[in-house]
């Protein structure tokens, strides 16, 4: 399971790193889609489907950064991606791991 590991990240931060795994999922095929989650008052949860026959990531820009993050790298470990792959930035605020959990 990958964690986050201790330490804060400014909101900069934090968008540049979903705008860098966005990039990276999109360049494995995987489609991505985000807005506001609600559908009669409720407030739904991201996650992966497949859509014709095509892999998304559906997320809900108001979750917080790491409900987000722990669904683009469950995204990208259903496409093998090992932490190793991920940039730079983004291996530095996770702990060494082979496994990433998904969120619940």
């Amino acid at each position: 399971m990958a964690l986050i590991k201790n330490g804060t990240l400014g909101p900069k931060q934090q968008k540049d790193n979903l705008l860098a795994l966005e990039r990276l999922a999109k360049g494995l095929g995987i489609k991505v889609s985000t807005g506001k989650l609600l559908y009669a008052g409720l407030r739904l949860k991201g996650g992966q489907c497949i859509l014709r026959k095509e892999p998304w990531l559906v997320l809900d820009r108001s979750q917080p950064y790491e409900e987000q993050l722990a669904l683009y790298l469950e995204a990208l470990e259903a496409k093998n991606i090992e932490i190793s792959e991920l940039p730079l930035n983004i291996q530095e605020i996770l702990s060494p791991s082979s496994r990433i959990e998904p969120y619940p």
